[in-house]
């Protein structure tokens, strides 16, 4: 439905988005499960001089829309 499965997609996915997020996955912070305990914590990224963090974000249809077809709505007075 949403074009997901098309050829074109598919190849611009596995030939061009997926190495790149490859190739910045070292510059990402890894969440790794505690040595002890439930729970994951923080693992930073081992950074060269001049390096920066990457922080990926994602989204989806359903974050995407998630405010469609909304009937009321928040809004503050300023004084």
């Amino acid at each position: 439905m949403d074009g997901h499965e098309r050829d074109d997609v598919k190849e611009y996915r596995c030939n061009v988005f997926l190495p790149l997020m490859k190739s910045l996955e070292r510059r990402m912070a890894e969440w790794v499960p505690q040595p002890e305990g439930p729970g994951l914590m923080r693992k930073d990224p081992e950074l060269n001089p001049g390096e920066k963090r990457v922080i990926a974000l994602f989204q989806d249809e359903s974050s995407f829309h998630v405010n469609e077809f909304k009937q009321t709505a928040w809004y503050v007075l300023w004084s």
